[in-house]
């Protein structure tokens, strides 16, 4: 396969935390010069380009030009032979198919029901399991292969790798670390937009809205009328939740088995409580307290923390964010704060975030992150990223018919209410977006680079695709996807011109 982006040494096989800073730091230097600008020509095209982008993203931290800037010229240094990455799949991001993009890139070749490149145990829609993955490596190594040459290359789950080090370190942290102590370890994730993030969350998981709605519209097509989607359309939620409340009080009632939280809503519901009042609308959830409860401070489970003044927690376990603190009561919090962090930990900028506190080895970089609403970019920064062949088509599940926000009835006064809730998540959210935009600016400059190197140039710059690509200007979401779609399209042109990789260097 070609590679697309340097790869640098690691050294020893065993990677000890030491080892894993110096290679951090390294990951940090600016790029080798392609023989296009000076570094000082260089330096004034990322800052203009950084401003822009801060501005685009209204990034209010001091400091957000620099750390964009340093995002620019930060290389990238993945190493398939060395490096393993564990994919945290927050619910409703768009993770199930990040999962099976997984399989089909990185997993290698598929062997009986795994995937060679994909550690047993890793699920797309679940925890990870633990004594699946002990089981296989067990295996290879009875059968002769030898720990360092397990061929597993990453992993994915619910479940969080974060902290790493320190007194909060997880169960899968300590595992990968004693069962593949040659590996450095790093992360990838997906972020979604807070509200929309919110309203699927809301949707699928606290209240099983997207099964009842379904349920409508089969009883619907049963009569020969058209799926609806949307309250101005007839779709009634709040008469699906009295349904869905008259089912369980039936079950009860009946003497059929049930579980200890739905007996404990039985009881309120004889007591006069409107057990599922919380599911009728957005303007009911946002005021109840079950969003207190289970939708503050949903991106805690991101990366462990949003500012450097918050304690460090943990990320496994987490569906709904379930029992965080909300970031805004936490000591140090500041909008300006959080952003400053996102930027340097999602960004993979930060070589001092450890478990163990100050001073203590770092912890697993973020190497990739995608962003739900922005798919098609992201997963062309896989591509890259990863020097992975593009797909004939993405991996898409779990598509609603009838997307939530439009079924349950969000409107913008309901996103501008989550907005004054949700600083914090907000911040994060427009943080990542202005870290998605550099790289996807900087992936086209790499590519223009490479254009013009002469052993290069001569087969590519005549393709006008191409062409159209370095033109294409990044500064809104339409063209930003344009330029992702056209950069897919140019690896598979390359990959299928065969071009050598000496031509790349």
């Amino acid at each position: 396969m070609m590679r697309i982006i340097d790869n640098q040494e690691v050294g020893d096989h065993i990677m000890s935390p030491e080892k894993i800073k110096d290679k951090m730091t390294n990951s940090a230097k600016p790029p080798k010069d392609l023989g296009q600008p000076t570094s000082t020509t260089k330096t004034k095209q990322y800052t203009e380009l950084a401003t822009a982008i801060a501005a685009k993203w209204n990034l209010t931290t001091p400091n957000a030009i620099d750390l964009l800037v340093h995002q620019f010229e930060k290389t990238n240094d993945y190493d398939p032979e060395h490096d393993f990455f564990h994919f945290h799949h927050l619910y409703k991001s768009g993770g199930t198919s990040i999962s099976n993009f997984m399989d089909k890139t990185v997993g290698l070749r598929k062997v009986g029901k795994y995937w060679e490149g994909i550690l047993p145990g890793s699920y797309e829609s679940g925890d990870f399991d633990h004594e699946e993955a002990l089981k296989d490596i067990n295996k290879r190594l009875a059968e002769g292969t030898k720990r360092e040459d397990l061929p597993y290359r990453a992993s994915y789950a619910h479940t969080g790798l974060r902290p790493v080090y320190g007194p909060r370190r997880t169960k899968t942290a300590k595992f990968f670390q004693e069962q593949m102590p040659n590996k450095r370890l790093r992360a990838i994730t997906m972020l979604r937009e807070p509200t929309d993030f919110r309203a699927s969350n809301h949707a699928m998981i606290m209240c099983g809205l997207n099964a009842e709605i379904q349920k409508f519209n089969q009883q619907r097509a049963r009569k020969g009328l058209e799926h609806v989607c949307s309250p101005k359309d007839g779709l009634n939620v709040s008469a699906l939740v009295d349904i869905k409340t008259q089912n369980l009080i039936d079950k009860c009632q009946s003497g059929a088995k049930v579980n200890a939280q739905q007996k404990q809503q039985c009881e309120d519901h004889a007591n006069g409580v409107d057990i599922f009042e919380h599911c009728r609308s957005p303007s009911h959830l946002l005021a109840h307290y079950q969003y207190d409860k289970h939708y503050r401070s949903m991106f805690k489970g991101l990366m462990g923390r949003y500012h450097r003044g918050q304690e460090f927690g943990g990320t496994a376990y987490v569906g709904m964010s379930f029992g965080y603190e909300r970031a805004e009561d936490s000591k140090g919090y500041s909008v300006e704060n959080v952003e400053e962090y996102t930027l340097q930990d999602l960004g993979g900028l930060d070589l001092t975030i450890s478990g163990a506190g100050d001073g203590g080895p770092p912890e697993p970089d973020f190497i990739w992150f995608g962003i739900t609403e922005r798919m098609k970019e992201s997963t062309v920064l896989f591509y890259y990223y990863f020097r992975a062949k593009p797909l004939e088509k993405i991996p898409q599940h779990r598509i609603q018919d009838c997307h939530p926000t439009e079924s349950v009835g969000w409107t913008s006064e309901h996103r501008e209410i989550v907005k004054q809730k949700e600083p914090a998540d907000y911040a994060v959210w427009r943080a990542a977006n202005a870290i998605l935009d550099v790289r996807m600016a900087k992936m086209k400059m790499e590519i223009q680079a490479r254009l013009d190197a002469d052993s290069y140039s001569q087969g590519l710059q005549s393709n006008k695709m191409i062409q159209d690509l370095i033109a294409v200007d990044l500064q809104s979401p339409n063209q930003t996807t344009l330029a992702a779609e056209m950069v897919e399209q140019g690896l598979q042109q390359v990959q299928a011109d065969q071009v050598d990789n000496s031509a790349l260097n």
